[in-house]
């Protein structure tokens, strides 16, 4: 079957990307590499509150995905093939051919959602912490609720170990934060709330400290630290479970290889969120332009944009700019009925 969009990638803004997709009454699917809906979101931190995204003051990162799949999948019916990977792409007459790990996919257009690409999470550079995966080591965690009751050590000085420290405060028995360097990277009203949960002793940190060994009699039991301009002063920490929130390596796997214009390893878009390659359009973290903006709601008008672009190139005759929703409504319900 040709769809007149094939969107690649099913985070945040490969879904609106749909959404606006069935908006414009155009034929959609999406592709993502991913077994789950939600890109980043879900694999790297469904628990984690989101403040930035208009209409919300805050919502949980999952929560969000599930809007969004019903805002786009559910209320258009659209197509998703999860743990698929497209490998490369050709053209046959005004058809764009994705070639995938499972076949290939024909659309008139397509749309490159792909957030940062492809990630792997990032590890410690002087200790081995492999034996331990899956023995108490995580990188990823899905539910905090697998954690309940456990203590557990968050590694790092970003953002995501600090927002994992405050989401496991109601979950676990108890929370220590070691971070080899004095200064953080986290935001800094994050940075308040973490150090003012240790004033009241909710939370035990070990700053700037090192982790030098892992112990245990089959699983994680304890953890030796070590001060990181004195290693001769060290610290031993019962803990039964440690989340190594140090950020993660990414890439754009074989689209770096399709023959984009690439700006420091992001797909280069114009104004209108063109590629360098005919009838392929991308927006999101993935793309590159003067002035970018890596946020989830940039990334919503970018998608708008793109399918809008895409659309007209499909249906020369179709107006560039939508009609309101307030007017028309949904294509399939009511007109201006929710």
């Amino acid at each position: 079957m040709i769809t007149d969009i094939t969107v690649i990638g099913a985070g945040p803004v490969g879904l609106s990307a749909a959404f606006w997709a069935g908006m414009r009454e155009a034929s959609c699917r999406i592709i993502d590499s991913l077994p789950e809906l939600g890109g980043q979101l879900t694999a790297l931190y469904p628990e984690k509150w989101i403040y930035d995204v208009p209409g919300h003051p805050r919502i949980l990162a999952r929560d969000l995905v599930e809007q969004l799949r019903v805002q786009a999948v559910e209320q258009f019916d659209v197509p998703v093939h999860l743990g698929v990977t497209a490998g490369r792409l050709s053209y046959e007459d005004d058809v764009v051919v994705l070639h995938t790990d499972q076949g290939e996919l024909r659309s008139r257009s397509v749309i490159v959602a792909g957030g940062h690409g492809s990630f792997e999470p990032r590890t410690l550079a002087d200790i081995d912490l492999s034996p331990w995966e899956g023995r108490g080591v995580n990188y990823l965690v899905g539910d905090k609720s697998a954690l309940r009751g456990r203590r557990v050590l968050v590694v790092g000085g970003g953002d995501s170990a600090l927002d994992w420290v405050l989401n496991l405060l109601d979950t676990a028995a108890a929370v220590e934060l070691v971070h080899r360097r004095e200064r953080f990277r986290a935001h800094e009203l994050t940075l308040g709330k973490v150090l003012s949960a240790a004033e009241l002793g909710e939370v035990t940190m070990h700053v700037p400290f090192q982790i030098r060994e892992v112990y245990g009699n089959g699983s994680v039991e304890g953890v030796r630290l070590s001060h990181s301009a004195d290693p001769r002063v060290e610290v031993e920490v019962g803990v039964d479970a440690i989340l190594l929130a140090l950020g993660f390596k990414t890439a754009l796997g074989p689209l770096a290889k399709w023959g984009f214009e690439l700006r420091k390893g992001a797909i280069v878009v114009d104004p209108l969120m063109q590629t360098s390659l005919d009838r392929v359009w991308a927006c999101g973290d993935v793309c590159a332009a003067p002035g970018k903006l890596k946020l989830i709601a940039t990334g919503f008008a970018e998608a708008a944009m793109a399918v809008a672009q895409a659309v007209q190139m499909i249906r020369p005759g179709e107006p560039l700019q939508p009609g309101f929703s307030t007017n028309t409504g949904v294509p399939g319900v009511v007109a201006g009925q929710p």
